[in-house]
């Protein structure tokens, strides 16, 4: 999820789009014009299980990184990935 207007988060989630779409992992940019909890509801309502929100707490290479009923994480792109990758080789 991101602030569409910073260009900065842009090019990081599409960094971060081609990094997940080279391991297999299903992505979906959040560019909606509408406030970080109402992005936040909404994938929680349809189902998401795992949400990386790009924004004033990203820094470096660390970015906020929530999954569904846990508190979010500051990690890494490889960290989230390991995560993904694991949680996928379950299903």
């Amino acid at each position: 999820m991101i602030n569409k207007n910073d260009t900065t988060a842009l090019d990081n989630s599409k960094r971060i789009f081609k990094h997940f779409e080279q391991n297999n992992i299903d992505t979906i940019i959040d560019d909606m014009d509408e406030n970080l909890s109402s992005k936040i509801k909404k994938f929680n309502l349809i189902g998401v299980p795992y949400q990386i929100i790009i924004g004033k707490k990203s820094e470096g290479d660390l970015f906020e990184f929530k999954e569904i009923g846990k508190d979010p994480q500051n990690l890494t792109l490889d960290q989230i990935t390991k995560i993904l990758t694991k949680q996928k080789e379950k299903n």
